[in-house]
């Protein structure tokens, strides 16, 4: 076992204040010693890639998990309930559909599946071509249910959708992809070489070419010479009224011995209309050569491409394939999640190796000041076997995109090596606000033991965060492995705040909804920071239970809750009293949380789950009620109206605007409905008319606290 212990000194403020960092350093403390009983963490901190076979992947969320389709196979279907470990439930296709062979004579099998719902119908767009060749066509196959065994399952084929051919067309009717916009619309991407990308328009009802409108709109093409121009493998998605065409360029598929010839890689652009057009970040349409590159070839990951992006319970996911060139050289597959920034444009996070609230540096986007510099090294002892070596050089920058589903305090568990005699810097950015932190030596390079860790304190967002990490040279170094994000928890898990789970939802006011048998996971979960054993849990819904267990699905209970004995709060929610945390013994160091329901009648609606003897209200001395519906208004509460002279909210847009008209030093808050907050701004030294902005807001209600 190892002997645990937990490097932590003062964190230098870069003309940032860091938000309560005493108790962030107490807190880290006593997280410490309650570590060092413990001797190490679980093991499944480690990360190891499941290395999930497939080629031109498609996959679609499930109530009880996810589906899997892949070229080259006849639609072989994979399934799973947390997306790291699949079932094979053998090829859906028998045969080559007789149809095609007639489009596409010397074609071998079906390519590019692609899944969609359409109302209760799911629908498998697929392909077929002459290598080489623009003899090819799209057809479709459907079945009531994608899970074998259950009701409504069985593929029936639906025949042709669209066609092209050799020496009449610009444009090849390859790799389909479909996508329903706001507006109830269905449109189909496709094509590859030559004019590029194309879309036209479908009817939902037969799943064929809309009658009403013929265009086939032009909306990506390569105008280099680079690799014959290729693009290919469009995927289309809608997020916050726009729409992204995320898009493969350059050449594929060479795997095994030629492995060092395959130049895939993966850009997209967006269009505030389905038809385009779609411009790059730097403002180039894609329609003449635009686009911006989200992922190539870096260590041992060659040609990340191929992919489609699809909408999972709280993000938005990206499924591609890779080649891997220090294993079988042969294709994989991952799945990543997209992180928006604020400004609506996608960064690609993490492969998903397991855990959500997890980094690996390997995997960020990395800049290199010189050659050399950000080495992906291995080791028996890094998570997943690759570290970053050699993080030395001013310029140097390691960036890790991240999707964190509940805003407020955490800490940052970096797990570094340094062998050498004295403190490394490093400047670690959150959202643009930076810490200077010193590494102490740890013995050794290139080795990453439990003791290896640094606890950074930091305040996280809903949503996309973006986690900038540079060298700043002072004669020693170290070497970055990895970072988990543990939540500090008070007194409050807000139920929409979860990672995953099976037979749960987001509801229309953006509130945890669960079916019987669902389960709710919340990893992360730093029990030493909860302030009371009591729990409570506020519901919609009056029948069956609710288990928070740790660690698993069927884990230890460690607070049941009967929804049955639930006293009635305002606003519809039900106050339940839960057992004692623990019970008789009381839980230390970091764990997973799961939520699980059971004897449920239709659906309960979670809202906090509670570490306190009472609830305490939303509306206190010192808010003021935004409603993004309406004008902003004033809490009626006649004490609270006389103290919000401290400070006044007003609307622009979508965004929130709170003029403090105090001076000195103030924590402003944005809570929803339910009490969450959803957004924190630190101000030092404010003066009377300082202002602060909260930013591209939903709508909804939402309160602001000043303290």
């Amino acid at each position: 076992m190892w002997t645990f212990y937990c490097i932590f000194v003062d964190v230098k403020k870069d003309g940032n204040v860091i938000m309560g960092i005493k108790n962030f350093r107490s807190l880290a403390l006593s997280f410490c010693a309650a570590f060092a009983a413990q001797n190490a963490f679980a093991a499944d901190w480690y990360a190891k890639d499941n290395l999930q076979p497939g080629h031109d992947p498609s996959m679609i969320r499930l109530e009880d998990g996810y589906a899997l389709m892949s070229t080259n196979n006849h639609l072989q279907l994979w399934t799973s309930e947390d997306a790291y470990t699949w079932k094979d439930n053998g090829r859906t296709m028998q045969s080559v559909p007789s149809w095609l062979t007639q489009y596409a004579p010397g074609m071998e099998d079906v390519w590019a599946p692609d899944i969609y719902k359409f109302d209760d119908e799911y629908r498998v767009y697929y392909c077929g071509s002459e290598f080489g060749k623009r003899n090819s066509a799209i057809g479709y196959t459907a079945s009531k249910s994608m899970i074998p065994g259950t009701a409504g399952y069985g593929w029936t084929d639906k025949g042709h959708v669209f066609h092209t051919k050799e020496g009449t067309d610009k444009y090849n009717a390859i790799d389909a992809d479909i996508i329903k916009t706001s507006q109830g619309e269905y449109w189909m991407a496709f094509g590859s070489f030559g004019l590029g990308i194309q879309l036209i328009k479908i009817d939902g009802k037969t799943g064929y070419q809309a009658s009403d409108d013929k265009t086939v709109y032009n909306i990506a093409r390569r105008t280099s010479t680079a690799s014959g121009g290729a693009e290919e493998g469009p995927a289309l998605i809608e997020h916050n009224g726009q729409f992204f065409l995320f898009t493969a360029w350059d050449k594929c598929c060479q795997q095994g011995n030629n492995i060092e010839q395959t130049t895939y890689k993966t850009a997209y652009g967006r269009a505030d209309k389905v038809t385009g057009p779609y411009k790059d970040r730097a403002g180039y349409n894609m329609a003449t050569g635009g686009g911006t590159i989200l992922l190539e070839r870096y260590g041992r990951y060659v040609g990340p491409g191929g992919g489609e992006p699809f909408q999972d319970l709280n993000r938005v996911r990206f499924v591609h394939h890779y080649y891997d060139n220090a294993g079988d050289k042969y294709n994989h597959i991952h799945i990543r999640d997209v992180v928006f920034t604020d400004d609506n444009w996608a960064e690609m996070g993490q492969p998903f190796l397991g855990r959500y609230l997890s980094a690996e540096a390997e995997h960020g986007a990395l800049t290199r000041a010189v050659s050399g510099d950000l080495a992906i090294a291995t080791s028996k002892t890094a998570s997943n076997g690759e570290y970053l070596s050699y993080v030395n050089t001013e310029g140097s920058k390691i960036r890790l995109p991240m999707n964190i589903p509940q805003a407020g305090e955490y800490l940052l568990r970096y797990r570094y090596a340094n062998g050498g005699d004295g403190n490394a810097t490093h400047g670690v950015s959150v959202n643009g606000k930076e810490q200077i932190i010193e590494l102490p030596p740890t013995g050794s390079w290139g080795t990453f033991p439990e003791k290896s860790v640094k606890l950074i304190p930091v305040t996280l967002k809903r949503g996309g965060n973006f986690i900038d990490i540079r060298p700043v040279p002072n004669g020693f170094f170290s070497e970055l492995d990895r970072i988990d994000f543990l939540r500090v928890i008070r007194d409050t898990i807000p139920g929409n705040g979860f990672d995953n789970g099976i037979r749960i939802r987001l509801d229309e006011n953006d509130q945890l909804a669960m079916k019987d048998g669902g389960y709710a996971i919340f990893e992360n979960v730093v029990t030493d920071s909860i302030k009371s054993t009591d729990v409570r849990v506020m519901v919609k819904g009056s029948a069956g239970k609710l288990s928070l267990r740790k660690d698993s699905k069927s884990g230890t209970v460690v607070s049941e809750c009967d929804l049955s004995k639930g006293t009635a709060a305002e606003n519809g929610w039900s106050e339940v009293e839960c057992s004692t945390l623990g019970g008789t013994q009381k839980l230390t160091g970091v764990q997973d949380f799961y939520l699980t329901a059971s004897g449920v009648s239709g659906e309960v609606v979670v809202g906090n789950i509670l570490f306190k003897s009472k609830v305490v209200p939303v509306s206190s001395s010192s808010e003021v009620v935004a409603e993004s519906s309406s004008s902003i208004t004033e809490s009626i509460n006649p004490v609270a109206a006389a103290r919000s002279a401290r400070y006044s909210v007003s609307r622009q847009g979508n965004d929130y605007l709170v003029r403090l008209n105090s001076v000195g030093n103030h924590n402003v808050y944005l809570l929803n409905s339910m009490g969450q907050v959803v957004g924190v701004r630190n101000v030092r030294g404010a003066m009377a008319g300082t202002e602060v902005r909260f930013e591209n807001l939903p709508k909804g209600n939402f309160v602001v606290r000043v303290r």
